[in-house]
């Protein structure tokens, strides 16, 4: 499950032994902590690329208490979605400045307690327009340029289809730089970001990113990240589960008995050929 802290203090207010056996007794495990530095009016200019020194220091101090308590937590970390980081209208940021202040905050928080990993949430648009940490690869150069073990790179699967991105191209890059600190499970029609039920619209590309983190033997965690305000939320997110467990199985089974022949078709580029045995897998 997340863990979402929205105000300075309140981290410290926690009894962490306490919490941690309320959630063992539920069978539940922390796996992230999400600090909302982005709720407030006070971040309509960004939490992190803002020239207002004291906004910026106020989201850097709630994201260091998160960082304590994530401390605590073994096999946590932080999520940090920088929704207010960006612009609306040409003429209205200097991008040289905003880039500039985003970086020194991550570096800071990075060097902060280097044993505690924080997860960008890269977004193309909404709530600013342009954002400046928009896809995957300004989610990269982001990592190039803060160059910390400790920061990696959250593939939110309904971020990636807005941003017109693969999955599985988004997941293996992350991967191959050891950046790949989590995967958010929801879908869209890559228009907006209405956090639909994951498993529902984009099925090749979820059974093309379930096949790839399943080839990289990923140990992380996948978050289901959905909103359903029109159906039952209960049945939602058993449906969310149901469907997980289906991709996760069918990928097994293409990584079990077929990795050889798929993955030779991917070197000679035969398309045709890997949808074919695919298919007659699927509908058999």
């Amino acid at each position: 499950m997340k863990v979402d802290f929205y105000k300075a203090g309140v981290f410290k207010q926690i009894n962490i032994t306490k919490l941690l056996k309320n959630f063992i007794n539920f069978n539940l495990k922390v796996g992230d902590v999400l600090v909302g530095n982005y709720t407030n009016r006070k971040w309509k200019y960004g939490a992190m690329s803002t020239n207002e020194r004291d906004i910026r220091k106020e989201s850097i101090r709630l994201c260091k208490e998160a960082i304590d308590f994530t401390a605590e937590i073994p096999g946590s970390k932080v999520i940090i979605w920088p929704a207010h980081d960006g612009f609306d209208y040409p003429f209205q940021v200097n991008y040289m400045d905003g880039w500039k202040n985003i970086v020194e905050s991550y570096k800071e928080l990075c060097s902060y307690n280097k044993k505690v990993n924080i997860a960008i949430e890269y977004k193309s648009k909404d709530p600013r327009q342009k954002q400046y940490i928009s896809n995957i690869g300004k989610m990269m150069m982001l990592i190039n340029d803060v160059n910390m073990d400790n920061l990696t790179g959250c593939v939110d699967t309904g971020h990636a289809l807005m941003a017109n991105e693969n999955l599985a191209e988004s997941v293996a890059l992350l991967f191959m730089h050891n950046k790949l600190g989590a995967v958010h499970l929801n879908e869209n029609y890559r228009d907006a970001d209405p956090d639909l039920i994951f498993g529902t619209i984009a099925f090749w590309e979820n059974l093309e990113m379930y096949y790839y983190l399943n080839k990289i033997n990923y140990g992380g965690w996948c978050e289901i990240d959905i909103v359903s305000p029109r159906d039952n939320r209960i049945k939602s997110i058993n449906l969310v589960v149901k469907l997980v467990r289906m991709y996760e199985k069918l990928a097994k089974g293409l990584i079990e008995q077929h990795v050889n022949i798929i993955d030779s078709n991917l070197k000679k580029y035969h398309f045709v050929d890997n949808m074919d045995l695919i298919t007659n897998i699927l509908f058999k």
